[in-house]
């Protein structure tokens, strides 16, 4: 009888499987440039109060990071960039520690989940901060 998967291998097998979406995905950026953002709707809690969700700047961080703007991406919302990061290297790292290296630790799946929680909030206090404020909460576009 099989052994069943543990949560790392979950995880692995999913990120592998997203890969060409995440190709494909980008690829269709690259080629329809701002037309996609029209595919979206605005953010209704931004159009109803005026605040900014944890989840606004998150489409045109997407469409920036597909066209390897990683700066600009990570002022639209620094949460986009960190999640890319943290799939690549699990994804890296996991295939490194089954192939290569099997001495090698898990991955530290919680405490980048953690990281980009706190991330994901900050990042909502500081535009809605720098919005009463009367600034740029993207502070470099």
């Amino acid at each position: 009888m099989r052994k069943p998967l543990s949560a790392e291998d979950l995880l692995y097998r999913l990120g592998l499987w997203l890969l060409p979406v995440f190709f494909l995905c980008g690829i269709l950026v690259a080629c329809m440039g701002d037309a996609v953002l029209g595919w979206f709707s605005p953010c209704p809690i931004h159009a109803i109060t005026g605040l900014y969700c944890p989840g606004c700047g998150a489409t045109r961080s997407v469409m920036e990071l597909a066209r390897l703007h990683v700066v600009k991406s990570f002022c639209y919302h620094p949460f986009i960039p960190y999640t890319a990061l943290v799939y690549t290297v699990f994804l890296v790292w996991e295939t490194l520690r089954r192939r290569l290296r099997p001495h090698l630790p898990r991955f530290p799946i919680f405490p980048c989940v953690v990281a980009g929680i706190v991330l994901l909030f900050l990042q909502c206090i500081w535009k809605n901060a720098a919005l009463f404020l009367g600034w740029n909460p993207f502070f470099l576009f």
